[in-house]
């Protein structure tokens, strides 16, 4: 609901400025009627092309539409649409439907046309890409992808437990390459079983808790993960539990969610509690991570890692170092390959100097 509401107000915002607004993508399918009220046009359906069809005579070159950000050297590949989940609480399926794979050999074709210094691959769920195709593994993908002949580094994005569990070490083995960065993201959302039940997860707690050892086993990853608070069924034990699991398990990156109802979804059938109480664990939660990440930090000043430069920003650049952590910095150009000291912190990256 949060996103639903920022996107509203960047409409309205927009159109107060004489601008024609057009709206595509997922919310139009959960959030018609609101959509319809403050848009010129709104086409439903999550394909770009659509868009693009419907407001000028440019034409996509391939079927996988992918981003490329200004002042960086990052390509964005969307591997695929929808999702294999259930999730009581998600509207993204029914706006999103099923699971849609975009084909291994169209992604390494968009690579090899680019060259990019860095690539981001992004889908709902990454951990279930292919599993609509003949061979149904993320690993060979990844795998065809760091074979490709030139420097690059590559960042995974968000994976369910509930299907990358079946495959972890296979997907471990591949960190022994530079060209990952060793950067995971894994959605626990809850530190108890019986609201992931009630989630519909597909996962238990024990699931997350062996996976995060398997990675502690590799050595220096950087870790982030998911939580909802607030769910409808989700008590006073079950939130201890989940604090005491992130105390355990020491995720760098803690995305909190305070739960809202959405339209159509089965937990939107169940007695909501009320936003103090949300507010309350969010608040609890979100001081936890900030203080593992501060406490993070804070080890690795005058540390000296090799890092890439991806970004200009107005006055500074940014840079990714091995393990996914984001360094501001001055000097440099976007898509350069530097080593990077470590001279400061904030809470959520790193400060250094090009050495």
């Amino acid at each position: 609901r949060k996103t639903e509401r920022k996107i509203i107000r960047e409409v309205k915002l927009l159109k107060s400025k004489d601008k024609k607004v057009f709206v595509t993508g997922c919310l139009p399918s959960i959030s018609k009627r609101k959509i319809d009220e403050v848009a010129d046009l709104v086409i439903e359906g999550n394909n770009p092309n659509n868009l693009l069809e419907r407001i000028s005579d440019f034409t996509v070159s391939s079927s996988v539409p992918v981003l490329k950000k200004k002042n960086s050297c990052s390509l964005i590949i969307p591997i695929a649409t929808g999702c294999l989940g259930d999730c009581t609480y998600c509207s993204a399926k029914i706006a999103r439907g099923t699971l849609r794979s975009y084909e291994k050999k169209k992604i390494i074709d968009i690579i090899k046309k680019n060259n990019p210094k860095e690539i981001q691959l992004t889908s709902q769920d990454l951990a279930v890409y292919g599993m609509d195709l003949e061979k149904p593994l993320l690993v060979d993908l990844i795998r065809e992808i760091i074979e490709l002949d030139y420097d690059f580094k590559i960042k995974l994005g968000m994976m369910n437990p509930a299907f990358s569990k079946n495959y972890f070490q296979d997907l471990l083995s591949l960190f022994k390459s530079k060209k990952l960065y060793r950067f995971l993201h894994i959605p626990v959302q809850s530190g108890d079983d019986k609201v992931l039940r009630d989630m519909n997860r597909k996962h238990t707690v024990e699931d997350y808790r062996k996976m995060i050892k398997m990675i502690r086993n590799e050595g220096n990853f950087l870790l982030s993960t998911d939580v909802i608070v607030g769910f409808p069924t989700e008590t006073d034990a079950s939130f201890k539990k989940t604090i005491e699991l992130v105390k355990e398990t020491r995720p760098h990156i803690i995305n909190v969610t305070r739960y809202s109802s959405r339209p159509n979804t089965e937990s939107a059938k169940l007695k909501d509690m009320p936003d103090r109480v949300k507010k309350e664990r969010s608040r609890a939660l979100s001081a936890l991570a900030k203080s593992i990440r501060i406490q993070d930090n804070k080890k690795m000043i005058g540390s000296i890692h090799e890092g890439l430069i991806f970004e200009k920003r107005k006055n500074n650049n940014l840079a990714r170092i091995q393990n996914g952590k984001a360094v501001v910095l001055k000097g440099g150009k976007v898509g350069d390959s530097v080593k990077i000291k470590i001279l400061n912190f904030k809470h959520n990256y790193l400060i250094g100097k090009i050495c």
